[in-house]
This record gives C-alpha cells, structure tokens and sequence, in this order.
C-alpha cells in the first residue's frame, strides 16, 4: 500500500504543479505587439507581418492609429516576426519581434511608434516612444 500511496502522490504533485504552471503563463507565454503610425499627419502607413508560420495580413493605419497582434512564444524560444512598413511608396522591414534580442523588454508587450527615420520602442520609465535605436533593413 505504501508504493500506491506513492505513486498517488507523485501523480497529484505533478498534475498541480502543471496547472500552477499553466494558470501562471510559464507555458503559454504571448507577447503583445502594439504597431502605431508615427509619421506624419496625412501620411498612411501600410503594413504587412509574417513569421515563419504566420502571415498576419496587410493593415493601413492612418497617421496615429495603432493595430496589435498577439502571439505564443514557440517552444525553442526563437520566435521571429518581421514587418514590412511602406509609405510613400518605399518599402522598409523590420524585425518587429525578435526572442533573443526582446525577451526581457516585450514582457509581454512591445510597443513600437514606426517614425521615418526608425522604429522606436515604447519606454515605460519616461512613457514615450523613445528607444529609438533600432534601424530599418
């Protein structure tokens, strides 16, 4: 009876530490990204994102407007999701999610502000999009 009593336990043990897992995001951990028209007044922005295995579709923002997507963090941890950003009829990419370069500061959401010189990231200290490091491809 003792190797029964055992085995019942190791059985509860595992299965609440897999919901705890669950209902606490360390298995399904998404990622909000949050794309804002930042050029000017006037000046549509087109955009159109993909990973490797999803094609999130054309969207237009007009100047300030904002369009999210979400998504899981794949089991390798090398999720990758690129943009193309056209205006002006000039095409310009971005890596608008990428794992090993966003894991600690997209937790969970990345805010960006497309600008024509680059993309900039939201900062939560200031509240500005003022990150502005990054450059277009």
């Amino acid at each position: 009876m003792g190797r029964l009593s055992t085995h019942i336990f190791l059985f509860l043990f595992i299965s609440i530490v897999s919901l705890v897992s669950v209902s606490e995001g360390w298995l399904d951990r998404y990622r909000h990204i949050y794309i804002k028209n930042g050029l000017d007044k006037g000046t549509p922005l087109m955009i159109h994102c993909k990973s490797r295995d999803d094609d999130l579709g054309v969207h237009v923002l007009k100047y300030d407007e904002e369009w999210k997507f979400q998504f899981q963090i794949n089991f390798h941890q090398s999720t990758l999701f690129f943009c193309g950003f056209t205006w002006d009829g000039t095409l310009h990419w971005f890596d608008i999610y990428d794992w090993s370069r966003d894991k600690s500061v997209c937790t969970p959401d990345c805010k960006w502000s497309i600008t024509r010189e680059n993309p900039c990231l939201y900062d939560y200290d200031t509240h500005q999009y003022e990150l502005c490091y990054y450059g277009y491809h």
